[in-house]
């Protein structure tokens, strides 16, 4: 089998095994194609790791077959193409195809440029490429969708014949690896209380995590009252928005859209610890989860289109003031004045890093990167006199 290391300024096809089929194009009652194709991808997943202003993108590599299974084609041409597709699912009325489907070549590889006849034997071209950090990741949201394929045509010479085309879709996941927690701070006036939050700065879909929430300054001594907690709820919700402006025949009726959905929620009436010593505080612990049977995207932004989605987290939490009572004996009486605490946090969600790096991480060390090597054997310390030993 010939090498298929094809250098960068030659992008040829290379013929990699010889067929030794015979000329029927029956084989088992199936008809077989005068052309085929097929995709091997040999990289891993395409994730890329960190933000989009951090990442450093996800490498991609494969190899592409071309078989020729007649005894000779003249080709016209034959490409491999990157594409990525937004594609609009609440388009506005009168809308056309180009408004709805938005494709995007990210790289194209000409394999076959010139007329060229190629006998019959199989064909193959090593392909990589380096997809941006900055690429918003797959994703099929409520108002539009992200998607990334290649795209291999082989266009034969002859006009009647219909070109062959082989399309494969590819993921592209954006994962966030980071243990940080979170603490946000909200304060309520014109009361004293305050709410200190913890939470982790990224969440996964179908998962669940903690969140710590501390109410502050519950005691209010000049008036010889205080704050109780009640019940605290939460819901978390997704939001998608599109600034949709359509193709370059309907742009100019742009229309904006907003689509929010719970993923999930629930209230809790106990659990909490409360400590009404000094200023007082409330402390409770939730679990918030997200492992219901409600579909869920990850947080994508395409500010190029108009195209967000993000998870904010909204908690309220419904406190009523009581007198302090001046023994333990005597239970508390509520003075009739309630609040309802509403606090939002945004939720990064992200998918999950697994065992895998970022490709930049596997590259060999450099020059600079190798330690100070030991010290050579140019210079001998002298040794002091040794007597001999006499038997």
């Amino acid at each position: 089998m010939p090498s298929l290391q094809l250098p960068r300024y030659s992008p040829i096809l290379l013929p990699v095994k010889e067929s030794f089929a015979t000329s029927s194009h029956k084989v088992s009652g199936s008809t077989i194609r005068p052309i085929e194709f097929n995709l091997v991808i040999e990289s891993p997943p395409l994730i890329c790791y960190g933000s989009r202003t951090q990442s450093t993108g996800a490498l991609l590599s494969g190899l592409l077959f071309l078989y020729v299974n007649a005894y000779a084609i003249p080709m016209k041409n034959v490409t491999l193409e990157l594409v990525q597709e937004i594609t609009v699912k609440r388009p506005s009325i009168g809308a056309c195809k180009d408004c709805i489907h938005h494709v995007n070549i990210l790289h194209r590889w000409d394999l076959l440029k010139h007329h060229t006849t190629l006998p019959r034997s199989e064909y193959g071209y090593p392909f990589s490429h380096l997809l941006h950090g900055d690429l918003p990741a797959s994703t099929s949201s409520s108002l539009a969708g992200v998607s990334y394929y290649l795209r291999a045509t082989a266009t034969p010479l002859a006009k009647d014949v219909t070109p062959i085309t082989l399309t494969r879709a590819l993921p592209v996941y954006r994962s966030i690896v980071t243990t940080d927690v979170r603490r946000c701070l909200r304060v309520f006036p014109p009361t004293a209380l305050n709410v200190t939050a913890a939470l982790p700065a990224v969440a996964f879909p179908k998962s669940t995590f903690m969140m710590d929430l501390q109410l502050n300054n519950i005691n209010n001594k000049d008036k010889n009252t205080r704050w109780q907690l009640r019940k605290f709820s939460w819901r978390l919700d997704e939001i998608t928005r599109l600034k949709h402006t359509g193709c370059d025949k309907h742009h100019d009726s742009p229309q904006q859209l907003e689509d929010i959905k719970t993923i999930a929620f629930n209230d809790v009436r106990k659990g909490w610890k409360a400590d009404f010593s000094n200023d007082g505080r409330i402390e409770a612990e939730v679990e918030i989860s997200t492992l219901d049977d409600v579909p869920m995207s990850c947080n994508v932004l395409v500010p190029e289109f108009g195209f967000e989605v993000e998870h904010i987290l909204v908690v309220e939490m419904l406190v009523s003031e009581e007198n302090i009572p001046m023994n333990g004996s005597r239970p508390s009486n509520p003075t009739g004045a309630a609040r309802i605490l509403r606090m939002q946090f945004s939720v990064e969600i992200t998918e999950r890093g697994g065992l895998g790096i970022s490709w930049d991480d596997e590259v060999p060390p450099t020059y600079d990167d190798v330690p100070i090597s030991p010290p050579g054997y140019d210079y001998i310390v002298p040794t002091h006199d040794i007597e001999h030993l006499v038997m």
